[in-house]
């Protein structure tokens, strides 16, 4: 008797030594993600297993595809080879209006001046025209409220990689990467008084954007989907009759797509490098809120590095040495699960 109430006492020593490190851990939805592949015969990647796959109904120098959770279309990404009719100022797009009041010109809202982000500050008023006008569908996702958190450098395609936020529709916080090359292509002026040779001129020639590329998903989970994103569209590949396709449709860049592809496969490598470089700044700060709000506090696992969320009052209650609280740095990570009670 006395020898099992020993070992019985020398259980509970240990276990209060060790703090009981068998805590209950649920993973995360990204550690669960199963890739599928996705081919209509023109574009082929791997997408998360039920996630589906919209397609613009455009040509083949336009080309643009949209996958994302059914479930929850916050949770998407985007590939877009080419937008234009953008003209370079409100001057220009206001004379061209007086001239021709229905041509899609004088419809879309000006980029000005030519740069990444000036091209989503109005992608909202450029979007409603187009998924009514155009496209006669909600393609196109709306950001309200757009405000861009950091510039983490240019894609070897020219445009900028912005880490920015947003609000959805339900004015849900969202946060997301976006690029896109702007690119001037031309020039052609006319005078803004049609009447008045001797008027000022202005350049009327549009702008084309090239490589539009965006990720989004709600603000405080967008660390843990990003890599998931990422890793889809570093598996981008156009099939040969794409390319075949394309090339009817514009000789002249056909060489242009091929050598692109090349740089698609290895954009996502540089989305990742710069979004590992990124501050975090940004994340300390709406990571903190965003668990105060939820009731978490972050440990992270000495063992494997792995960062979880625990349930608020966890590093009090536990006892043991595995699980400690994260420091800053760490908000950049993401977290493989939660620690529940």
């Amino acid at each position: 008797m006395k020898k099992i109430l020993y070992y019985l006492f020398a259980i509970i020593v240990l276990f209060v030594l060790t703090g009981c490190d068998n805590v209950k851990i649920t993973p995360s939805e990204t550690s669960k993600i199963v890739f599928e592949d996705y081919d209509n015969g023109l574009v082929s990647l791997k997408i998360p297993k039920g996630w589906k796959v919209d397609v613009a109904p455009v040509d083949y120098i336009h080309y643009s595809f949209k996958v994302y959770n059914p479930n929850d279309k916050n949770y998407m990404f985007l590939f877009g080879l080419k937008q234009e009719g953008f003209l370079k100022s409100e001057k220009a797009r206001s004379t061209y209006a007086k001239l021709y009041p229905s041509a899609i010109f004088s419809k879309l809202a000006a980029i000005d001046p030519q740069t990444t982000e000036a091209f989503y500050k109005v992608w909202n008023k450029n979007v409603k025209l187009s998924n009514t006008t155009e496209l006669k569908t909600e393609y196109f996702p709306y950001f309200n409220d757009f405000k861009v958190v950091d510039n983490l450098g240019k894609t070897q395609l020219g445009g900028d990689i912005l880490r920015a936020t947003f609000k959805d529709a339900n004015e849900k916080a969202m946060q997301g990467l976006f690029t896109a090359t702007v690119k001037n292509v031309g020039s052609y002026y006319i005078n803004t008084n049609m009447f008045n040779l001797t008027s000022p001129k202005v350049d009327v020639f549009p702008l084309n954007v090239y490589n539009i590329i965006l990720m989004t998903a709600p603000d405080e989970e967008f660390n843990n989907w990003q890599p998931i994103m990422d890793y889809s569209i570093s598996t981008i590949v156009f099939s040969e009759k794409f390319i075949s396709g394309f090339n009817k449709e514009e000789s002249t860049l056909v060489s242009t797509i091929k050598a692109n592809q090349k740089i698609y496969d290895s954009i996502s490598d540089m989305i990742m490098d710069s979004w590992e470089k990124r501050s975090n700044s940004y994340d300390v700060i709406s990571q903190k809120q965003s668990d105060a709000t939820l009731g978490y506090e972050r440990v992270y696992d000495t063992e494997t590095g792995n960062v979880y969320k625990a349930y608020n009052g966890f590093t009090d209650n536990y006892k043991g040495e595995r699980y400690k609280t994260i420091t800053d740095d760490m908000y950049k990570s993401p977290i493989s699960g939660y620690i529940e009670k």
